[in-house]
């Protein structure tokens, strides 16, 4: 199927963003005016305010009434003409009658009566007179602390609102091509930024049963988002990789082990069936086939708690009484067969009793197995410190240095081992190590030092119960 150009998640999150580009873009605009109109309404207010000044200085009061001093400052060129930086000056007493008004008033009628009783030094107002926008400013005439006339001084606003026009009409004429430059770079940004997951889209569609090994490579801050999620996937890649490995190996171990038995059971009910045979006969036979269940019974169940990994034996709460376990129920396991077990009462290990039995019944059988029948099998178990120790001695054909570590590998038989001819599925010692390193101990092997044969020592954490 052909990939869109522009798929659902990309228009829409560059919808989003044009709309935030867009928005952001008129509140700049409003604000940039409103900032400009600022900024030359405050200039035209410090001139208005500095003409004043000059205006009061040129006035002086004689018998209670308003007099000229000069009136050089009143034929000023701004007063007498009309211009875009005219001022409009008329000048009342307290009664409201007109002292004095510009000239060019006579050409620009229509100005508002000043207005009274304010409190501010200075009184700025906007005011719109024959359709023409005006600043408009009042201040009093002091005369002893009194108030005897009002002074208004008023220019146009043209400069601003010519300023002001020009910007909105710029805004509006660049608004459509606004709009879609910030389409286009949404579009752009939103597509850059969804490369990494789309690279790992891509890389994780390639990663499949059959080829596991493939991981997300991209290169990402492990605190950001991205890195998360590429840290996270690899994480869930090698988890999946193991259980299938898993599978596959249950898979692969449960055919190869219970082939033997089935092909034994198989041969047994075959010469049965070919003709009549005696009672002893049958007899026989299905007893070999008893025994090849019960040997397809124990490789099965090794084989799903090493599928399992042993999850049940990790963290554990459980408690159990090692020295019931094995005076008790290993004792009589083996009551037929030469066995010393060494225990002193009341020693406890945190973990699963069943699962630790089967660590136990193993290793005593492989001692037992490859020791003669007239030499004693030993058990030994030490408490030092924080550790229990379990020590089981054989007097057998003993491990070479170099297979030492070789021992708890899944299906691994040494050489000696396959030369004397006696059975075994190489999975015993691989499920005792994985029992034990779940319940966070550790097993070792050694050359046994009372003499022939081998000794394996369990280091299991000391339990102490208060």
């Amino acid at each position: 199927m052909k990939k869109p150009l522009i798929t659902k998640s990309v228009r829409n999150n560059a919808s989003f963003l044009t709309l935030l580009l867009f928005i952001g873009y008129l509140i700049f605009s409003f604000f940039s005016v409103i900032q400009i109109n600022y900024y030359f309404t405050d200039n035209i207010d410090i001139r208005l305010k500095h003409e004043i000044e000059h205006i009061k200085y040129n006035l002086e009061i004689v018998d209670d009434k308003i007099t000229i001093r000069s009136d050089g400052e009143f034929q000023e060129y701004d007063m007498l003409h009309e211009t875009d930086n005219s001022f409009y000056l008329q000048i009342y007493d307290t009664s409201g009658k007109l002292y004095f008004q510009s000239s060019n008033l006579k050409l620009f009628p229509g100005m508002p009566l000043p207005i009274k009783d304010f409190d501010e030094e200075f009184l700025l107002l906007d005011e719109k007179v024959n359709y023409k926008g005006l600043r408009v400013c009042y201040s009093k005439i002091l005369f002893k602390d009194e108030t005897v006339g009002y002074i208004q001084l008023a220019t146009p606003k043209t400069s601003a609102n010519s300023a002001i026009d020009d910007i909105i009409t710029f805004n509006l004429w660049t608004l459509p091509l606004a709009f879609i430059l910030f389409v286009v770079v949404s579009l752009i940004f939103v597509k850059r930024s969804l490369t990494p997951i789309n690279k790992i889209i891509a890389i994780s569609q390639e990663i499949t049963a059959t080829n596991l090994s493939k991981r997300i490579n991209y290169e990402a801050d492990n605190e950001d988002e991205l890195g998360r999620l590429k840290f996270t996937l690899n994480d869930l890649f090698d988890r999946l990789e193991f259980q299938i490995n898993q599978i596959s190996q249950f898979s692969d171990n449960a055919s190869h082990q219970l082939m033997t038995p089935l092909t034994a059971i198989s041969t047994e009910l075959e010469y049965i069936l070919k003709k009549e045979h005696s009672s002893e006969d049958y007899k026989e036979v299905l007893e070999n086939v008893q025994d090849q269940t019960k040997d397809m019974i124990n490789i099965i169940k090794t084989l799903l708690i090493l599928a399992k990994d042993c999850s049940i034996c990790e963290n554990s709460k459980s408690v159990f009484n090692l020295s019931h376990l094995l005076t008790k129920e290993i004792a009589e396991t083996f009551r037929n067969n030469n066995i010393n077990i060494s225990v002193s009462d009341n020693i406890y290990l945190k973990g699963e009793a069943d699962y630790f039995k089967m660590v136990l019944e193993n290793l005593i059988s492989n001692a037992i197995k490859y020791s003669s029948e007239d030499e004693e099998v030993k058990v030994d178990i030490k408490e030092k410190e924080e550790s229990t120790f379990i020590s089981v001695y054989d007097t057998g054909i003993g491990i070479p240095d170099n297979e030492k570590k070789l021992v708890f590998d899944r299906f691994y038989r040494g050489e000696k081992v396959e030369s004397t001819g006696i059975k075994g599925h190489g999975l015993g010692l691989n499920l005792v190590n994985n029992i034990v390193t779940k319940m966070n101990g550790k097993i070792n092997v050694y050359n046994n030092p009372e003499g022939k044969g081998t000794v394996f020592i369990l280091e299991m954490p000391k339990l102490m119960l208060e």
